[in-house]
């Protein structure tokens, strides 16, 4: 049974998977996303402490024996719902999750993204608001919400409603954080964790305003920050600013839908040619043997030939000795068909 860990990135995602492994020992996959290669090589801290491990050969067959196999498999991801298998998503405050995303960035894909283009959603992850409602309001299947911030000391109602949701037996062991010595470990990967935001730096008017507009509803909905605080801190619904923002937004939604299309259409492409390259593998071992046989029986042709010419020429040698002897008997016959030789005959009888 396949159950999806899923968020938008620097949401809270390692964290469950780390308290999935330290209260049920439960491991959990990624793999089916770029995974930087800082983290590969930090895989046995990783395994150690959050139970992770990667997917290496065919991703498709193991998305298929995942969803169809009766045992639990556990799936980190970042990208938008492809299924109604069952998931569990993780939430957080949309301002700490783009600053931090912003940071991860920076740390591991430099010059790849910009806060500007987190906001808006240029991204292969989109951006926060839709995330949240892909996953959480317009997908079918079953789902479990967590808070990031219910994650940070998780007591026993929490785990309790974890181990509901997956089916889970037996006792739970007590939560115990290590992520001080992740930090340590990884210091580029695991940040400060702060579990409720409050303004800093990185947070200038500019920046607050445009997420405000793009993102104020959805952080009151989730009780986040007061539709007072929102509207106060926002820009002016029909002013150049906020008109500017959304069609920045509403461009690279665009964009998204795009470039998914022309990622499932190279996939595709990818599949056909893969289809192609076996069936091509199979038609030249086809041929290849067929060859073989050809000349196999071009031998035995030839071998064929030469010894049926070998038993013709015996039968020819055969047919002359035994035309020059019927010659011989003939001239015999001749001989006794003379009168003189019926004479000789009778005087020899005498």
């Amino acid at each position: 049974m396949l159950v999806w860990l899923a968020s938008y990135p620097r949401s809270g995602n390692t964290l469950l998977r780390q308290v999935l492994k330290t209260c049920f020992d439960l491991d959990s996959c990624e793999g089916l996303e770029q995974v930087p290669d800082q983290l590969r090589d930090a895989a046995d801290v990783r395994a150690r402490h959050y139970g992770n491990y990667y997917l290496d050969g065919d991703t498709d067959e193991f998305y298929r024996c995942a969803r169809t196999g009766p045992g639990l498999v556990l799936l980190k991801t970042h990208q938008l719902p492809r299924d109604d298998a069952k998931a569990i998503y993780v939430v957080r405050d949309g301002r700490l999750a783009v600053k931090s995303f912003v940071k991860f960035q920076d740390s591991y894909h430099p010059g790849s993204s910009s806060f500007d283009a987190l906001l808006a959603g240029d991204h292969a992850y989109g951006e926060w608001t839709s995330h949240y409602r892909a996953w959480c309001e317009r997908r079918k299947g079953e789902l479990l919400v967590l808070r990031f911030e219910d994650l940070v000391e998780p007591g026993p109602a929490v785990l309790q409603q974890i181990a509901s949701y997956l089916g889970v037996t037996g006792p739970v062991r007590p939560w115990v954080s290590r992520i001080a010595t992740l930090r340590e470990q990884i210091p580029a990967y695991f940040g400060p964790g702060d579990p409720a935001w409050k303004p800093d730096q990185f947070w200038t008017e500019p920046r607050l305003r445009a997420f405000y507009t793009l993102h104020g509803p959805l952080l009151a909905q989730l009780g986040y920050a007061s539709a007072e605080e929102i509207a106060a801190g926002a820009h002016a619904p029909d002013s150049d600013e906020a008109r500017l923002v959304r069609f920045a937004h509403d461009l690279a939604a665009r964009r998204n839908v795009l470039q998914t299309e022309c990622d499932a259409r190279a996939d595709a492409i990818a599949r056909t040619k893969r289809t192609c390259d076996e069936q091509i593998a199979l038609l030249t071992e086809a041929c290849a043997e067929r060859d073989r046989l050809l000349v196999q029986m071009r031998e035995w042709s030839t071998e064929q030939a030469r010894q049926a010419r070998g038993q013709l020429d015996e039968v020819v040698a055969r047919l002359h000795e035994v035309d020059a002897h019927c010659q011989k008997l003939e001239r015999r016959k001749w001989w006794r068909r003379l009168p003189l030789a019926g004479t000789l005959r009778r005087l020899a009888r005498r």
